[in-house]
């Protein structure tokens, strides 16, 4: 009986302070600012264009490949050029937050060990760093959509809450890899190569339509291609599936929950690990 009463009162103590964990690196969002601005200005010092290189290079990427693809695939280039750029800018997004964080704690191991500070203002710094790099693309985002007469219409709109939906997502789940790269050193690699796999069967490249109906279990259990499908068809004037807002939802919120008793369980671990 004793154990029994117990039991729920320490669970209940871990997710508050996975909660307060998460709830105090909001509270120090100046120093994720200017972590994410110091590491974007280190990344492009003494570069002239700084960047715009970026910029430049995802935008021939996505000119090439969109030509490339549209004759492959004999889709008319008007429908793939705006599908692949903007899936691309997307993708990129989403891939880099997680190889960010898988040595994030790592690379900002002084912050720690010099002061008590959150551990999720990194993560925090990682999703702003690359949430600038994506408002950098999105002048390209408004290049396709002119150039190739994608419509806007009111389910443009829905990009709020997706991006609601994958910075929590982000938030527990970039946390989650940090701390197991921390601890686990050779899951950094196993994370890269699995991005690269997902990248190939994530349709980024190609549509969904293109897979045969019995196959389509592979976008369905990919919780990737329903973030990129929840963020990007808003940008191609396009609804999004029920079952992609709900599974993406269940993933950020409820995944949260999950992740919050982790993050209270072993937060006070992740010094010593560093």
């Amino acid at each position: 009986m004793q154990s029994e009463a117990t039991f729920p009162s320490s669970v209940k103590g871990v997710v508050i302070a996975g909660f307060e964990e998460l709830l105090g690196g909001i509270r120090h969002w100046r120093v994720s600012h200017l972590i994410g601005v110091r590491d974007l200005r280190h990344r492009y010092a003494r570069s002239k264009l700084g960047q715009l290189w970026l910029t430049l290079s995802t935008a021939i990427m996505i000119g090439a490949l969109g030509a490339v693809w549209s004759l492959l695939f004999k889709q008319p280039l008007h429908e793939m050029m705006p599908f692949i750029g903007v899936g691309l800018i997307i993708w990129n997004y989403l891939s880099q937050v997680l190889i960010d964080c898988t040595s994030i704690f790592v690379s900002q191991g002084n912050l720690y060990r010099n002061q008590k500070m959150n551990f999720s203002v990194s993560i925090y710094s990682v999703i702003y760093k690359n949430t600038i790099m994506l408002a950098h693309s999105l002048i390209i985002i408004v290049v396709l959509i002119v150039a190739f007469d994608v419509p806007v219409n009111w389910y443009l709109l829905q990009i709020v809450p997706a991006f609601g939906l994958t910075w929590v997502g982000m938030v527990w789940f970039g946390y989650l890899i940090a701390m197991t790269c921390v601890r686990y050193r050779d899951i950094i690699q196993v994370i890269t190569t699995w991005l690269s796999v997902l990248f190939y069967i994530t349709p980024v490249m190609w549509k969904p339509d293109f897979l045969p109906r019995q196959y389509h279990w592979i976008i369905e259990v990919n919780p990737l291609a329903q973030f990129l499908e929840i963020l990007r068809n808003p940008l191609l004037g396009q609804p999004v599936s029920s079952y992609a807002w709900l599974s993406t939802t269940v993933i950020a919120l409820g995944g949260c929950l999950i992740a919050l008793v982790v993050i209270g369980r072993y937060q006070r671990r992740i010094i010593f690990w560093m």
